[in-house]
């Protein structure tokens, strides 16, 4: 390495050349992590997997060698042999301190001052290693703490990089709204955000507690030049350790005369008085001594012994480290609500390792939070722990988990967060949406109906179904329907599909917690996803029916994922029935008009009749087994089928969907056609026979009006097994309709229950007790009567009767047709 002092390529000026380039290709594989990840640089995290403190750390907690480490492993056998240069000539972190310390250069005391000083024991980084190793042996990783290349990667990534951003359009929002300066200004800003790779303006919590930390290493400057590499950083430590013995040392030559310069300009103070020996370990080949020398008497290779001093390390200075550890490295996982399961558990990235192997494996270097494409990765304080500290987590109200996104998993050099396919991530659920009712929109709304009727208004929202990215939609509606049709649409989660993205709660319109919360999951669980099944049905549907034409292959979605995929939100109504699949055709007629066909098919005909009865409206007319026209549409039953016909418009002739209901029927196989048994019971007189209803589940009660008191609880414990039958019965033209519920159980303990419970429901609503017994009526507050029945597996209930006398007969009539079995 022997220069000459004026030749521009000189070991010094090689030194800040090899400085400025780690320093610059550092920060420009940060700013452009993004796009270098989607690319598949391999490269991107190149620096962090420099370090063999994170590798060493993360694969002693995780008992685990990870072999994504092994950069780290070329830079300790190159420190064998070369010295510390790492933290001179490389080292992103040290080359900051060196910019940081310029600036405190007149305010740095001389360093022969001998007045106040911090203390400069390079002894404490060793102690600090100490420490950090036995914490690992004590099942606490915490060495990202003190990583000086996890600390460079937060401080460049959470604290300068959004601070220029946010100074940047803090300056070019005041010169926009001048006159001049304003069109000149915005070229410049749009370059800047360019250069800066600005898709969003970062922000990131907590980063209060970086800028405290980072300003204080810094602060240090104002005292000594690279006090953290010289006292504290645990690397350099490791580093120290590793160059003793390497070829490339400080040599200084016999006829050097003592001047001291060396030792006073030398930044990290390993130079003795005397100026010819120094501490082992310690020098990082800055060559600032070299550069200096007035005799040119110093060297860095030669045949010649260099004079090292050993650091000063006591053995009560190494005990009392060790000892402090085992005091206080357990203490970080105090945190009684996270250990125990009774606190909200913080939402991990997708990907991310079971909890305890995260924790030691993460070496918080936040380079999954500065991927995010939303934003919405961000460092924990105390939210999992104190020992969890600066590890990411996902806070929705801020930004959610993209879909299409996979980065974070890509840039993690530890395997904290395993990269994800795609079609696994998208199948990896991260956390469960809950619907808090109390704040959503739908559900106060209906809290309230009796207030609402009163002075009706929407109450309905359904942004967080409409956001939710899972093709099945993890988010649907149980829909209410009052007595004049009006709908509250009430949001519920499918815990089975739902991956906990978030997308939900950063979207939902209440102010303040969302109406809609993800809760994290530990460890990471596979959704139920299966692909929606699509297929065509061709065979299904004429292709030429008179004037009307198919406009193209009718689609099949079968089972429960092809009819979320169709529907949506309104899908589980008809998989309370023994849904198939639905076969959907559009006909033209080559004029604008057109003409949508649904042909549902179910395992049992009464089934297919049930969800007929669930969608028909208006009159009764003579096609397949039962159907009814509203205007131009068409619902029909025709054995295990359901056919709706739905015109584009009005232009559209009823006769014309007759007469294409009636080709599409005679192409269905003939089969078995029986209405519901329950439908015998029911008495004729007065029955509105279009209005009947035929189910199994709570969900289609919830779209029956009934009654004008929220039901909240499934007080009639309707499940698949239950078959129920409303009806609607008009006796007198100008009374309103009343209510008629027959409920088949499976068994008769069910009945049973059923009639104790809304027994004790409709007196909590207030209403007035009128008859005691197996058959109970009530008077509500509006003067009404209902009647609750039980016999055998049956239950039978009147509401909202305008005539007591009403209830009661129409009650005994069908308990009088029902079986005592």
């Amino acid at each position: 390495m022997l220069q000459n002092k004026k030749s521009p390529f000189r070991a010094y000026n090689l030194r800040k050349w090899s400085q400025a380039l780690s320093l610059a290709a550092f920060l420009i594989l940060l700013i452009y992590l993004d796009p270098l990840t989607s690319a598949n640089f391999s490269g991107n995290n190149i620096f962090l997997r420099l370090s063999p403190l994170s590798g060493l750390g993360a694969s002693i907690a995780a008992k685990d060698l990870i072999s994504q480490y092994w950069p780290a492993l070329v830079l300790v056998a190159m420190t064998l042999f070369m010295g510390r240069f790492f933290c001179g000539w490389v080292c992103p972190f040290g080359t900051t301190i060196d910019l940081t310390d310029k600036l405190f250069k007149r305010q740095r005391a001389d360093e022969t001052y001998t007045g106040w000083r911090v203390y400069d024991g390079r002894r404490l980084k060793y102690y600090l290693l100490a420490l950090l190793l036995l914490s690992l042996f004590l099942s606490r990783q915490i060495v990202g703490w003190f990583d000086p290349l996890s600390l460079a990667t937060n401080t460049y990534s959470i604290l300068i990089h959004p601070y220029l951003v946010a100074l940047l359009a803090g300056i070019f929002d005041f010169l926009r709204g001048l006159p001049v300066a304003g069109p000149l200004t915005a070229p410049m800003h749009e370059f800047s955000d360019k250069i800066l790779f600005v898709e969003r303006e970062p922000f990131f919590r907590n980063h209060m507690a970086f800028l405290i930390i980072f300003a204080g290493i810094i602060s240090f400057g104002l005292v000594f030049r690279r006090y953290w590499c010289r006292d504290l950083c645990p690397m350099g430590a490791l580093l120290a350790l590793a160059s003793i013995g390497a070829y490339f040392q400080r040599r200084v030559r016999e006829d050097c005369e003592v001047c001291g310069i060396c030792q006073k300009g030398c930044r990290m103070g390993c130079i003795t008085e005397e100026g010819r020996a120094t501490l082992a370990g310690e020098c990082v080949l800055c060559m600032d001594c070299q550069e200096v020398c007035p005799s040119d008497g110093i060297r860095f290779r030669g045949s010649s012994t260099p004079q090292l001093r050993e650091v000063d390390l006591s053995r009560r200075g190494l005990v009392t480290a060790c000892l402090a550890g085992v005091v206080a490295v357990p203490m970080l996982g105090f945190n009684f609500p996270w250990r125990s399961g009774k606190g909200h558990a913080v939402i991990r990235p997708p990907g991310s390792v079971d909890e305890e192997e995260f924790l030691a494996r993460c070496v918080r270097c936040g380079e999954c939070m500065k991927v995010c494409k939303t934003n919405g990765l961000h460092p924990t304080l105390v939210e999992a722990g104190l020992e969890a500290a600066w590890t990411p987590r996902l806070i929705p109200r801020i930004g959610h988990c993209e879909y299409t996104c996979t980065l974070c998993g890509h840039v993690c050099p530890s395997g904290a967060i395993k990269p994800l396919e795609l079609a696994m991530k998208q199948k990896t659920a991260i956390g469960k949406a809950l619907i808090d009712r109390s704040r959503c929109i739908p559900w106060v709304g209906y809290a309230g109906l009796p207030a609402l009727k009163k002075e009706w208004h929407d109450v309905n929202c359904g942004v967080c179904e409409e956001v939710c990215p899972v093709p099945t939609k993890a988010i649907h509606f149980n829909t209410y329907t009052d007595e004049k049709g009006r709908k509250i649409m009430r949001p519920f989660v499918r815990e089975d599909v739902c991956n906990g993205c978030s997308f939900c709660e950063y979207a939902c319109p209440v102010v303040g917690t969302a109406a809609i919360v993800v809760e994290g999951i530990q460890p990471q669980l596979p959704v139920r996803f299966e692909e929606p099944v699509r297929s065509r049905g061709k065979e299904l549907f004429p292709r030429v029916i008179g004037e009307w034409t198919l406009l193209e292959d009718p689609t099949v979605y079968k089972g429960e994922n092809g009819l979320y995929e169709y529907i949506d939100g309104g899908a589980d109504p008809y998989l309370s029935y023994s849904y198939r699949q639905v076969t959907v055709a559009l006909y033209g007629d080559g004029e604008g008009r057109e003409m949508l066909v649904e042909l549902w098919a179910f395992d049992k005909s009464d089934d297919a009749f049930g969800a007929y009865t669930f969608d028909r409206s208006g009159n009764r007319y003579h096609l397949g087994d039962e159907a009814t026209t509203f205007e131009n549409y068409v619902w029909v039953w025709k054995g295990r089928h359901y056919i709706r016909f739905e015109p584009s418009g009005d232009d559209v002739g009823l006769d014309e969907v007759v007469y294409t209901a009636e080709a599409i029927l005679d192409g269905l196989p003939h089969g078995e056609s029986l209405r519901p048994a329950l439908l015998n019971y029911l008495p004729d007189q007065g029955l509105l026979e279009g209005n009947t209803k035929f189910f199994h589940n709570r969900i289609i009660l919830d779209n029956i009006y009934i009654s004008d008191e929220v039901i909240e609880e499934n007080v009639f414990g309707l499940g698949e097994e239950t078959e129920v039958v409303v009806a609607e019965y008009m006796l007198e033209e100008d009374l309103p309709a009343m209510k008629l519920m027959l409920v088949k159980y499976p068994e008769a303990e069910s009945a049973r229950t059923a009639w104790k419970g809304l027994v004790r429901l409709k007196k909590s609503w207030g209403e007035t007790p009128l008859l005691e017994g197996t058959l109970q009526c009530f008077e509500d507050k509006n003067g009404r009567y209902s009647t609750v029945y039980r016999k055998g597996r049956f239950l039978v209930a009147t509401f909202l009767a305008p005539d007591r006398m009403w209830a009661e007969d129409y009650t005994k009539a069908v308990g009088a047709e029902i079986p005592s079995r």
